[in-house]
């Protein structure tokens, strides 16, 4: 008992060691940090799946030490505040044995949650109200005109045809599109690190063979087919909005409509993978697939977002091959 107790500190050490090294090297090489915030917690969530979640607690809070030392309390703060949750949460998840919809919805909110939470203390620490930033993001607007006309940009605009007053209502136009769909960007930020997220650790234990099954082949994922009301949601309160003159309903038909179009970006791209592996064509056809994709990006994200939608509504690849279960 004395050893199995012994053994679990020592592992716990060893991974709170790695979590520090994870996030020290984002620190100090910033290219890194994008990756490292998001993985750093995927050790935290080894160690509760192998031991339990005490252990994997006092792993998180001694690695927040540590990093405190070298980093700053605030900093170590703010960085625990956003991505410690989802760790022990997704341990939990796979401890549990959870399935990956139970654990992406999980993890999404408390992702959500947790970035919420990091503005409100910064925003607590800076003096700034959250109201504040986006004056801040007005203020950039002249701050932007500004610094171009001591560049000389502006003569140079002005010679090509755009005076500064049009400069500025483009810079204005993108800055308030930017406020408006603000919230829609915080939760697929949120969502897109909780599944990101999900997907190494599922990948890491699965290869420490700490669960049965890794994540399914890409071409499987699939929305259920109930994500379509949340589409047809949006859809109507945009224009309910939009035709009564509500701008509540109408910025949050426009949110829910941009958080769910990376989904179905995401569930089209899987649906063509799946016949793109039926049809099996080969290496040219697949470089011209990808060539008039890449000239022609704005149509093909709409057209996989279209396919994304409709095909859990109809569910074409189970029709197709019910029993193929990937390879």
């Amino acid at each position: 008992m004395a050893d199995s107790r012994v053994a679990a500190l020592a592992e716990g050490a060893l991974m709170a060691a790695l979590t520090v090294v994870l996030v020290l090297a984002g620190y100090f090489i910033p290219f890194l940090q994008v990756i490292t915030n998001i993985i750093w917690t995927v050790p935290i969530v080894v160690l509760i799946v192998r031991r339990d979640m005490r252990i994997g607690a006092m792993a998180t809070v001694t690695s927040a030490l540590a990093i405190a030392f070298f980093t700053g309390p605030l900093n170590a703060v703010l960085l625990f505040i956003q991505f410690a949750g989802l760790g022990l949460v997704y341990g939990y998840l796979f401890k549990t044995g959870a399935g990956p919809g139970r654990a992406l919805v999980a993890g999404g909110l408390v992702s959500f949650f947790s970035t919420f939470l990091s503005l409100f203390v910064t925003s607590l620490v800076t003096g700034l109200p959250l109201g504040g930033i986006l004056q801040e993001f007005e203020a950039a607007v002249d701050h932007t005109l500004d610094f171009y006309r001591r560049m000389g940009m502006l003569e140079h605009m002005a010679r090509s045809g755009m005076n500064p007053e049009e400069l500025q209502a483009a810079l204005a136009g993108m800055i308030g599109f930017l406020k408006l769909l603000l919230p829609g960007i915080l939760v697929t930020a949120s969502m897109g690190a909780a599944f990101v997220n999900y997907l190494v650790a599922a990948r890491v234990l699965h290869r420490l063979e700490l669960v049965k099954e890794g994540p399914p082949p890409f071409r499987h994922w699939q929305l259920p087919w109930y994500a379509v009301w949340g589409v047809i949601a949006g859809l109507a309160l945009w224009q309910a909005g939009d035709y009564y003159g509500l701008p509540l309903i109408y910025k949050t038909g426009l949110n829910i409509l941009y958080i769910y179009f990376p989904f179905l970006v995401g569930n089209g791209l899987a649906a063509l993978s799946f016949f793109l592996y039926r049809l099996k064509p080969g290496p040219f056809i697949k470089m011209l697939i990808l060539f008039a994709a890449l000239i022609n990006l704005p149509v093909v994200l709409f057209s996989l977002a279209t396919l994304g939608l409709f095909d859990p509504f109809f569910s074409n690849r189970r029709r197709m091959n019910p029993s193929d279960k990937g390879e």
